[in-house]
C-alpha cells in the first residue's frame, strides 16, 4: 500500500509504503504505547486552554500513525484504528471472564483461568483464542492509568478532564423551603393551611325605577266673607 503525503513543511511529497498482513507482537506493543502517549498529549493540551485555542485540532489517528512510524511500525492510521478496536474488544472479554473466575474462587469453582486454557477451550467459551498475556497486561496498565488520570482531573476541577466526560454544574432541582413552623392551635393551623378563596365580586347597584311626578296641588277658592251684604235679587 502506497500513500503520498506532505511533510510538515507542506512542500515535499513523501511516499509511505504501509505494511500488510498480521500484526507482530512488537508492532502491537508500539501501537499500545502510541495510544498511551496520544492520550497523555490530549490531556495536557486540554488543560492548557491557550494552546488548545491557538493550535488546530489534529487528527488523532494521524498522530498515532506518525508515532508508530517513528518506532518502526509501518502501519496506516486506518490499520491502527482497526487494530486498536480489536485489541480493546478482546481485552474486555478476557477481563470480564477473569473477573468472574476471581469471584467464584471461594465457591470451589472448577473454572480455569483464561491463561490456563487451550485455544479450543477458549473458542468454546466465545473468548479470544490468541490473546497474549504480555499484551493483556500492557493494555490493562494503559486502561487503568487512563482511568486514574481522568478521575483525578475531574475531581480537581481543572481543564484536564477527559473530553468525552462532560462536567455538569450542580443545579438544585427545587428551591429551598423552610420546614420550620411555629406551634399554633389546631384550628388556626387548619385556617392557615386552607387555601384562601378568591374574592367574589359584588353585584352592581341597579338603577331605581323613575316614579311619575306628583300631581299638582288643588287650589281652593278663597272663602266668602259674611261681613259683606249678599246681593239682592229682584222678583
Amino acid at each position: 500500500m502506497h500513500l503520498m503525503m506532505d511533510d510538515q513543511g507542506g512542500n515535499n511529497a513523501v511516499t509511505r509504503e504501509y505494511r500488510k498482513g498480521n500484526w507482530t507482537v512488537n508492532e502491537t506493543m508500539v501501537l499500545i504505547e502510541a495510544k498511551e502517549m496520544d492520550y497523555e498529549r490530549r490531556m495536557k493540551r486540554s488543560g492548557d486552554h491557550s494552546e488548545g485555542r491557538n493550535k488546530p485540532t489534529e487528527l488523532r489517528w494521524k498522530w498515532v500513525e506518525d508515532y508508530c512510524w517513528g518506532k518502526g511500525c509501518l502501519r496506516s492510521q486506518n490499520q491502527c484504528n482497526d487494530k486498536w478496536d480489536n485489541l480493546m474488544r478482546d481485552y474486555k472479554k478476557v477481563r470480564e471472564y477473569q473477573r468472574k473466575v476471581a469471584e467464584r474462587e471461594g465457591n470451589d469453582s472448577k473454572q480455569r483461568s483464561y491463561w490456563e486454557m487451550e485455544k479450543n477451550e477458549r473458542k468454546e467459551k466465545s473468548l479470544p483464542s490468541n490473546m497474549l498475556r504480555q499484551i493483556y497486561e500492557r493494555l490493562e496498565e494503559v486502561v487503568e492509568k487512563k482511568g486514574a488520570q481522568t478521575v483525578a482531573a475531574t475531581a480537581g476541577g481543572g481543564g484536564g478532564s477527559d473530553p468525552n466526560i462532560t462536567n455538569l454544574p450542580y443545579v438544585m432541582d427545587r428551591p429551598m423551603v423552610s420546614t420550620f413552623q411555629p406551634s399554633l392551635p389546631p384550628l388556626l393551623q387548619h385556617q392557615l393551611s386552607a387555601p384562601i378563596p378568591a374574592a367574589i365580586p359584588l353585584p352592581l347597584p341597579q338603577a331605581s325605577p323613575q316614579l311619575p311626578p306628583p300631581p299638582a296641588p288643588i287650589i281652593q277658592p278663597p272663602p266668602l266673607s259674611y261681613a259683606q251684604p249678599l246681593p239682592t235679587i229682584d222678583v
